[in-house]
């Protein structure tokens, strides 16, 4: 499979404006996505660039609904695009493709909106443990301080990242259990499962730590 590329200008506000056909090499409407797929799948390269034509808003829109950045959102439209092109034969239903190339994108911004956040919060505790040690006054306040922060920052480091993620967004960056699901990608069931675990290994850990 040929490498594709994704490189059309759109508009700067949502809701995104459908893309104008491209001239010559645009294909007759009355081709299905399955046969399309079929021919891109067996290298020809117009083929492609039609789905890309046809598909390019629904995909930017399925990660600007995560996003709500239309740059961002283009780059992982083309991200998705790009990865569904060197995987189009594991589509097995290719009448489906668009429902395929709308979850992969899908996906792919919930995973940007995660280490986002995750690296926000990240620099949040930074921040946080710099004022704490500022406010403290003698320098064993100053030494018991910056012990339990590195301890509990240490603590999180031990913990496996699905259960360090829901403690991040739920303790540090302060969000609930609504935002946690959908920047995740989980149900509310599996968010209250992970944080429930979470707490249990962090507590387990701290008291090895201490006990180091």
């Amino acid at each position: 499979m040929a490498e594709y590329v994704v490189g059309a200008s759109r508009s700067e506000n949502p809701p995104l404006a459908a893309r104008a056909p491209s001239g010559a090499n645009r294909m007759a409407d009355g081709v299905s996505d399955a046969e399309l797929v079929d021919r891109a799948e067996h290298g020809e390269r117009a083929a492609f660039d039609e789905l890309v034509d046809r598909h390019y808003d629904v995909v930017v829109t399925a990660a600007y609904k995560v996003l709500v950045d239309v740059e961002a959102a283009k780059d992982c439209a083309q991200d998705a695009f790009l990865e569904a092109a060197g995987n189009l034969g594991t589509l097995r239903d290719k009448a489906k493709f668009v429902r395929w190339i709308y979850g992969i994108s899908h996906r792919k911004a919930i995973y940007i909106l995660r280490r986002q956040k995750l690296h926000t919060s990240a620099m949040e505790i930074k921040k946080d443990e710099s004022r704490s040690l500022i406010r403290l006054g003698s320098p064993s306040e100053q030494a018991e301080k910056a012990e339990k922060l590195a301890s509990i920052r240490k603590s999180l480091t031990d913990i496996p990242e699905i259960y360090r993620e829901v403690i991040v967004l739920k303790y540090v960056d302060g969000r609930s259990h609504d935002e946690i699901a959908q920047i995740l990608d989980l149900s509310h069931a599996a968010v209250d499962k992970r944080l429930t675990r979470g707490k249990d290994l962090l507590r387990e850990s701290l008291k090895r730590w201490r006990t180091e």
